[in-house]
Parts: C-alpha cells; sequence; structure tokens
C-alpha cells in the first residue's frame, strides 16, 4: 500500500504536469462567486434593492385620513403619539409629516413672466424619506420646523424658472401672501416629480396660516426594504386605531411596481446562482475529461505498475488522489480570491460581514470541492484499477 504522504506529492507533480489549469480556475471561480453570496448576499440584495425600490418609490408607503371623502365627517389629523408609535414598528425606517393640500402663489420668475407655483408642507425628514439630493443651499433642520420658520425649499426646475440657476436662488427672498420668506435651500431627485416644479414650506409654518388643510393629515412611511413593505401594511391601520380615531384612513403603495421589481430580482438571482452551479458543473466535467485522457495517456504504466505488484487499489488511489488534488486546489483559490472579495465588498458597500459565515461557507467549500473531485475522478479511477496488465503493457 502506497504511503498517503507519497500519494499526494506524486499526485500533485501529476497535476502540475498536466496542466490542468482551466479546470482548477473554473472551480476557484465556482467557489469564489459562492462565497461572496453566501457572506455578502444579504447586504448585496439590500443596496441593490435598496437602489430599485427607490427609483419606483415602492417603498414609501402613504397614509392619509380620507375624511374629504365623506361629507358631514370632521378633518382629522395624525396625533405625535400616533406618529411616535409608528416609528417604533419593526421595518419602519422614517415617517414624515405632511400637509395634505397644496398652496398655490403667483410669482414673477426670469423675463418678468408670471409663474403659478404650488407648495406643500413638510418636515425635516421628507429629504430622506424620498432620498432627496440637495442641489444648492440645505434641508429644513429642526430649528425650522420647531420655530416654525418663515422658510421654503424649490425644487430644481422652479428655482431655475424663478431665479435663472439653483445657485442663484439660495438667500432670496419669495413674497406668499402677506409674508415673506427666505430660498435655504433647492433640491432634486427621482422620487418627487412633478413637484421639481414646485415649492417646500415647514408644515408647521403652514399650519399657522391654515394653508393647504391646515393639519397633519398625511404621512409618508419609508419601509427599510421591500420585505417590510407588506406587513407595514397590514400593521399601520392597527397601531393608528389605537392611539386615535381613524375611521377612513387609508393606506397606499405602489403594489404593481413593486411586484415587478421583486420578480426581477429574484430572476438575477436565480441566474446568479445557476451561473455558479455551471462553473462548478464545468470544472467536474473538466475534472472527469481530465482525468480519463490521463488514464489512456498512462496505460502502459498502470500495466507496469501492476506488474510489479501494484494493487488495484493503488492504481484507483493514485488516480483519485490526482482528481482530489485538483479540485481542492481550485477550492483553495477560490477561498482566497472570495475572502479578498468580501473584505473589498464589504468596504465599498459600508458594512460588515460575518466572520463566522465566511469560515462555515469556506470550509463548505472545501468539501464541496472534494465532493467534486471525487464525484468527476472516480469512475475513472475505477476503469484504471480494472485495467488487464497484458492488455496495458502492450497498449501503444
Amino acid at each position: 500500500m502506497i504511503a498517503m504522504s507519497d500519494l499526494f506529492r506524486v499526485s500533485l507533480r501529476q497535476v502540475v504536469r498536466q496542466r490542468g489549469f482551466g479546470v482548477i480556475l473554473s472551480i476557484a471561480l465556482g467557489i469564489t462567486a459562492f462565497i461572496v453570496l453566501s457572506v455578502l448576499g444579504r447586504e448585496i440584495r439590500y443596496k441593490v434593492g435598496q437602489d430599485m425600490v427607490l427609483m419606483g418609490g415602492v417603498n414609501v408607503i402613504r397614509v392619509f385620513m380620507d375624511d374629504r371623502q365623506y361629507p358631514g365627517q370632521p378633518i382629522r389629523e395624525f396625533f405625535p403619539a400616533t406618529v411616535d408609535a409608528l416609528r417604533t414598528l419593526p421595518g419602519v425606517g422614517l415617517v414624515s409629516r405632511n400637509v395634505w393640500g397644496n398652496k398655490n402663489f403667483s410669482l414673477r420668475g426670469e423675463g418678468e413672466r408670471s409663474l403659478n407655483m404650488s407648495f406643500i408642507g413638510i418636515d425635516q425628514y421628507y429629504p430622506a424619506v424620498f432620498s432627496v439630493d440637495l442641489t444648492a443651499g440645505r434641508f429644513f433642520g429642526d430649528e425650522d420646523i420647531e420655530q416654525r420658520r418663515r422658510v421654503c425649499m424649490l425644487g430644481r426646475d422652479a428655482a431655475k424658472d424663478l431665479f435663472g440657476s439653483p445657485e442663484e436662488a439660495v438667500g432670496r427672498l419669495l413674497f406668499l401672501d402677506k409674508d415673506v420668506f427666505e430660498v435655504v435651500g433647492v433640491i432634486s431627485g427621482v422620487m418627487i416629480g412633478e413637484w421639481g416644479k414646485g415649492g417646500f414650506l415647514p408644515y408647521s409654518t403652514m399650519i399657522d396660516r391654515n394653508w393647504g388643510d391646515g393639519k397633519i393629515t398625511r404621512l409618508f412611511v419609508r419601509a427599510i426594504g421591500w420585505e417590510d413593505v407588506a406587513p407595514l401594511i397590514r400593521l399601520i391601520p392597527d397601531v393608528v386605531r389605537e392611539h386615535q380615531s381613524a375611521p377612513y384612513l387609508v393606506t397606499f403603495t405602489q403594489e404593481d411596481q413593486l411586484k415587478r421589481i421583486k420578480s426581477t430580482f429574484m430572476w438575477v438571482e436565480a441566474l446568479l446562482w445557476l451561473g455558479i452551479a455551471a462553473s462548478l458543473m464545468l470544472g467536474g466535467f473538466g475534472i472527469w475529461h481530465g482525468t480519463f485522457a490521463a488514464v489512456r495517456a498512462r496505460t502502459r504504466e498502470v500495466g507496469l505498475k501492476k506488474a510489479m505488484g501494484g494493487s488495484d487499489a493503488d492504481i484507483m488511489a493514485q488516480f483519485l488522489a490526482e482528481a482530489l488534488c485538483k479540485a481542492v486546489a481550485g477550492g483553495v483559490f477560490g477561498i482566497v480570491t472570495g475572502t479578498f472579495l468580501v473584505a473589498l465588498g464589504a468596504w465599498a458597500l459600508g458594512t460588515g460581514f460575518s466572520y463566522a459565515l465566511l469560515f462555515s461557507s469556506s470550509l463548505g467549500s472545501i468539501v464541496f470541492s472534494a465532493i467534486i473531485g471525487v464525484g468527476g475522478g472516480l469512475y475513472p479511477a475505477i476503469q484504471a484499477s480494472r485495467m488487464d496488465v497484458v492488455s496495458a503493457l502492450r497498449f501503444e
């Protein structure tokens, strides 16, 4: 019986001599992708998912009192305790207050043209809820809301229409009814849509002047991820009604767009895993084909070893060990590359990763690589061990 150390030393030498680097690379690529998706899969899904849902706004739930549709009903508003309770729900990222109903003003823009511009009341959380970009100036702060300051923000298109450019708009004054408001910021973003041509006031300032509804009758609830939207749709009405009367509460979200995004992302993820499986299967097939080729090329060597007393088990072990070395080499290379990419990906995503998960996935990768090697090399190794000595020695 050949010693184990000699067996793997000879096998490694044969692997280098055969130059089966394509097989090793194929397995390494599959293992690398497996480790990255296993360790960073959740973070990648979250980041990519956030980008997708933010583009469509499907993780923003609009909650409003629909009392206007029922004649004789008082216009109800959301209490501060209700808003605080919603912010504590699992899956809720942010909650923004909104004065439903806009206020229109006639303003004079560039070139002395007259513009009819709408303003809505928001709080300091609105930009974060809708992923608004700051083009110039600043967002509303806590003090703007609490002190009911006469300040406003403009959409980028509105700033251009009024003052020529966003930068020129900051610090300028607007005359809205009998009050003078200072423009403190200019904003833009995919999710604000047509409000790029409008303006934004502190909701407390609008309530003081009884503009719009004059009350907080709408909330924007931003879910952390798309998987949180459906549970929140069920929870929000119960939480609101626990804290106040809300007989005509309505929750609205873009359900159709959410379903399409979920379906698209599911197929993308399925294709990624299919690619990993295909890479590993290709590596297994390469080992199977390479071992068969090695057996055929070394048929006389097999016959000579058997003639000198080599057992069937020794012959099978040698070819099986060669296949195993190829697979494990690919697995080790894949683990090293995968670990590097996990660290790089965690840094790029601004998140951490689980060392325990990295260790377990690496250990699983080695085991799976060994299974691929054994599975791909077993049958050719058995064929080599069953060769007839005389026929093998006569093989040309």
